[in-house]
């Protein structure tokens, strides 16, 4: 068929030409039998070049069976990097594509070997958080997901139709599809708020489009149609197919129908005879589209229309209708005076040619065109139901998206003086990608003939960061310690183990820092206690140590100010800090540490008192000096120690203890007694003895 656009839209058949194959070499859509194909195909450019002169181009349907249409989806982690870029919004929609494409593959027969190119997507939704959202870039959240749905066309459809084509000496021009073909021409986007169901009944397959709400909201197939009647009636009257085609025809035309069977034998049968015997296998094709009509739209649509040769089949409208409990006039079956943008002919045409016509619309108006790329030195034929871009060559020539773009590296999760704090990896580069040698994007459009090179980026490397990057607080202070000029800086801990500036953290580390801002810091590095206050004091007593616990006072002061332990001290500051000892140690201290018997003692009663008499067994010694009871000594001397020689106490040593004034009157007499006889000063004395000294007149 050829058509002529005018000035106005509209559209005019300038020449037609319809031949039948000879043989089943189409089978529901599919070209079976590539050669017997292209026969018929140049057969009719043969005949329309004796008209028009030579034909090389070719506009095309593929079949509507063969469309998949399947819905992907992609995400990403923002708390690895946000996103910034139209180029990244693009890299997330192809991933979702290619997500679609997988799915695909896990859909089909694991016998299949289709493989499947995408012809074309739209985005569904943008999701952050899974609150819809229309641009991701700039936006803050933990989880961005873009939701498309991309259609997609077996390879062998396509090559098989193009092999044909270039059998027959033509070459594609632009590519519709089957089921896009006729809606387009019969419901017009004005008429698609009408829930119509449109059903192109060829010889293979039943394509189904339903409109509603402003739009085509489904597509689906049957893989039953004309054939399937003309197979009933070759089986019922024994025919070869041809010859049954051509009865099948006639029922619509004759009353009476008349036909030479397999075995030569001449038959006339009554129109409505042949019809009740195929009857079965017209109920079997109305079920089967009223069934897929009713799950494509969950209802009865408002209206039906039928086209393409099968629609003609006797009784197929009426069942249709019966079978969706519609009225026989919301079911028709349209033709070519039904398209709005065609020039009526005078010749009134069938339903068999809308959709020839909506293909050669459709592929004006709307064409699938194709562009052939090198991808990395893979040849690459793209169907361009949209502008095609570099995201989808690479999608066609088996790029793994999902790799594309370096991965983020692997982040560090610490807590830094109590903080949980997160430090990210450093993000993937961009993949390399070059079209004819310039440096491209995703989303620059693709040129016909184009070498394309791309090369993956590379992931990002972890997080690597030192506590001297984790930590921006580092302080270095002088302090004059008892005169000493000292230094002192920010100590730093990683799991309670201190470490340096220069140590890497790992991840779930425990880190913090302390610098020492008190003087029970400094204490505490020095090693001092000023907590204790019990010491020993030492002493060395005929060369032997003697330890005396001893009482010691801290004494702190801070630029010459007295101060407790816990104030804080400044850059430059003076500390002394001193520890003295809180008592004085004496030398009966000493002895009394040593536990000996240091005195000869004697407990006499003199003149009716208790009286007791000491003398020193040892002296002690500090070099050449004699030491007192209270003489005070200090830590680490040495003193000797001598013992006297033990003599009996004699009455005289009383008079040691005792202050007497003798005056005696005159004429008597000095007595001295002891245990009430009588004694001199020299008489020995012992513990318990009675003394008693008086004067007496003598006679």
């Amino acid at each position: 068929m050829i058509l002529k656009q005018h000035e106005n839209g509209k559209y005019e058949i300038l020449h037609k030409k319809m031949i039948e194959h000879e043989e089943r070499s189409m089978l529901d859509g599919q070209i079976h039998h590539i050669p017997a194909v292209a026969r018929v195909i140049r057969t009719i450019k043969n005949e329309l070049e004796l008209e028009v002169g030579q034909l090389t181009k070719v506009c095309v349907a593929a079949a509507g069976r063969a469309l998949k249409t399947v819905k992907g989806r992609s995400e990403k982690d923002l708390s690895l990097g946000d996103i910034s870029s139209q180029e990244e919004v693009i890299h997330m929609e192809l991933a979702a594509v290619q997500q679609a494409q997988f799915q695909l593959a896990s859909l089909l027969d694991e016998s299949s070997n289709l493989l499947y190119d995408c012809v074309g997507y739209s985005v569904l939704h943008y999701y952050l958080d899974e609150h819809e959202i229309g641009s991701f870039i700039g936006q803050q959240g933990n989880r961005a997901s873009v939701e498309v749905i991309a259609t997609f066309l077996p390879r062998v459809v396509v090559d098989s139709l193009m092999k044909a084509l270039d059998e027959a000496g033509l070459e594609m021009e632009a590519l519709t599809l089957e089921p896009i073909a006729a809606i387009n021409v019969l419901i017009p986007p004005s008429m698609r708020k009408l829930n119509v169901a449109l059903v192109d009944i060829g010889a293979g397959t039943s394509d189904i489009a339903i409109t509603a709400q402003g739009t085509v909201i489904a597509y689906g197939m049957v893989p039953i149609a004309g054939d399937e009647i003309t197979e009933a009636v070759s089986s019922a009257f024994l025919l070869d197919f041809p010859v049954a085609e051509q009865l099948k025809r006639s029922l619509t035309e004759k009353t009476v129908v008349t036909y030479t069977d397999i075995l030569g034998f001449p038959s006339q049968k009554d129109t409505s005879e042949v019809i009740l015997t195929i009857d079965h296998s017209i109920e079997i094709l109305a079920d089967g589209i009223t069934k897929e009509i009713l799950r494509l739209n969950a209802k009865a649509p408002q209206a039906i229309m039928l086209v393409g040769g099968g629609s003609l089949t006797p009784q197929l409208r009426e069942k249709v209708a019966e079978k969706l409990n519609l009225p026989i006039e919301r079911v028709a079956i349209r033709g070519l005076n039904a398209i709005q943008t065609l020039i009526p002919s005078l010749k009134e045409e069938g339903p068999e040619l809308v959709t020839p016509v909506g293909i050669g619309i459709a592929a004006k108006e709307n064409p699938v065109k194709y562009v052939t790329v090198s991808v990395n030195g893979k040849t690459i034929r793209l169907f361009q139901v949209k502008k095609l871009t570099i995201g989808d060559a690479l999608i066609a020539g088996g790029a793994d998206l999902s790799k594309l773009y370096g991965k983020p590296g692997m982040g560090l999760m610490v807590r830094l003086n109590g903080a949980v704090k997160m430090f990210k990896g450093k993000i993937g580069s961009a993949p390399s990608i070059e079209m004819n040698g310039v440096p491209c994007t995703l989303s620059d459009e693709v040129l016909e003939g184009a070498t394309i090179h791309y090369e993956a980026g590379h992931n990002g490397n972890d997080a690597e960061i030192s506590i001297r990057e984790a930590f921006d607080d580092h302080s270095v202070k002088t302090l004059w310690v008892n005169g000493k000029e000292e230094t002192f800086e920010t100590h730093y801990y990683i799991n309670e183990q201190r470490v340096s500036l220069n140590t890497f953290i790992r991840d779930r580390d425990d880190c913090y820092y302390r610098f020492p801002s008190t003087l029970s810091d400094i204490f505490d590095l020095k090693g001092w206690n000023p907590e204790t206050k019990r010491s020993h004091f030492t002493i060395f007593v005929d060369g032997k140590a003697l330890a005396l616990p001893t009482k010691l006072t801290d004494l702190v002061h801070l630029n010459d100010q007295s101060v407790h332990q816990h104030t804080s001290w400044n850059d430059g500051d003076r500390l002394v800090y001193q520890r003295v000892e809180e008592e004085q140690v004496t030398l009966k201290l000493i002895t009394d540490a040593l536990d000996l018997n240091l005195h000869q003692s004697c407990t006499v009663i003199f003149n009716e008192e208790e009286l007791t008499l000491v003398r020193p067994l040892y002296s002690f010694y500090r070099e050449e000096e004699k030491l007192r009871m209270d003489s005070v000594l200090h830590a680490q001397e040495r003193l000797v120690m001598k013992k006297t020689d033990q003599q009996p106490f004699i009455f005289q040593d009383v008079f040691t203890k005792v202050e007497l004034t003798l005056q005696p009157k005159p004429g008597e007499s000095l007595i001295l007694l002891k245990n009430g006889e009588k004694a001199g000063f020299q008489t020995d004395i012992q513990t318990g003895d009675e003394l008693l000294l008086k004067f007496e007149v003598l006679v």
